[in-house]
């Protein structure tokens, strides 16, 4: 790729053009790779479904975004039930998005239900009610495991063998036990939408920023359940022999591409200005996996959520 430059506040003046003043000019990108809910929240047109896209590509095969990790040492029937429970609760929020609405906005406020989930109840309302826009499901990892095994290796040739030790099985034996008190520790945005019912589960956490607040948790040992993306929970399963065992898949790709309207030939091609998030988390590495051969002019952004002001800025960046 060519003209690659990081977007972070402090490297602004890097991406700016300036003038013969040396002031700081705007920069106007072409098409911004987010996603949901930020182009509900923006009220976007897509242009691209990167999921779509992904389906051509690998011939088939889907986006296996955000799989649950069990620890070991885990009660085996209370994950298990915890499992079946999950998986009726997906499927009710898919057909009825209002109880995701109404589960959502048990965490308080509209800022509160924003820093439990990322994305308020109204909103996860508008998105799921919208074609299931984060695209949640559920797959046990044994029925997927080919799938996954990948999807995960497309992003991260370096991966060991997925094997049936490392999925976890669930078999019940005493479906009696109560299973509220698992730890739980899951990515905001929609990973943890699916857990609309846990929103005054104090045992149910969140974070912002899975490299640093949730990949790190698997050496620690400190949690029942973790949700994380497929592949950076895999790499620790497998080539780090974390705790932990995949036991089923939750999210299949929320991600877009829209347009800032400024293309004249409105199609993705070499020279086009594209602004995308998590460069080296899943979203950075899909993108670049569907359209990193396209000679494309690209600068990246910490969040989804940093793509909002610009989309709302009709694609430009002022200093």
């Amino acid at each position: 790729m060519k003209n690659k430059i990081f977007l972070l506040p402090v490297m602004l003046v890097g991406l700016v053009g300036c003038n013969k003043n040396n002031e700081p000019t705007t920069y106007q990108f072409d098409y911004i790779f987010t996603a949901q809910p930020v182009v509900s929240a923006t009220n976007s047109t897509i242009f691209k479904n990167v999921q779509d896209d992904f389906l051509v590509k690998s011939e088939g095969k889907r986006i296996i975004q955000a799989s649950i990790f069990i620890n070991k040492n885990t009660d085996k029937d209370k994950a298990a039930l915890f499992l079946e429970s999950i998986k009726s609760d997906i499927e009710l929020g898919i057909a009825t998005p209002s109880l995701i609405k109404t589960g959502i906005e048990q965490a308080g406020s509209a800022q509160e239900q924003q820093g439990k989930y990322g994305v308020p109840g109204a909103m996860a309302f508008k998105v799921t009610n919208s074609g299931n826009g984060f695209s949640l499901g559920f797959n046990y990892s044994n029925t997927i495991k080919e799938e996954t095994s990948s999807f995960a290796h497309l992003l991260n040739p370096a991966l060991g063998t997925l094997t049936d030790d490392h999925i976890f099985t669930h078999t019940i034996e005493d479906n009696t036990k109560p299973f509220s008190d698992l730890k739980i520790l899951a990515p905001t945005g929609a990973p943890s939408v699916a857990f609309y019912k846990y929103a005054t589960n104090s045992n149910f956490e969140t974070t912002s920023n899975p490299q640093t607040g949730l990949i790190p948790m698997f050496a620690q040992n400190n949690y029942d359940v973790i949700v994380a993306p497929t592949h950076g929970g895999l790499m620790q399963v497998i080539n780090k022999s974390a705790n932990y065992q995949i036991a089923a898949s939750i999210t299949f790709g929320n991600m877009y591409i829209v347009s800032m309207g400024t293309d004249s030939d409105n199609e993705l091609n070499a020279g086009d200005r594209v602004l995308y998030f998590q460069k080296t988390d899943l979203p950075g590495k899909v993108f670049n996996y569907l359209y990193g051969d396209l000679e494309l002019s690209t600068y990246d952004v910490a969040s989804a959520a940093d793509t909002k002001n610009i989309i709302e800025n009709h694609g430009v960046l002022r200093p």
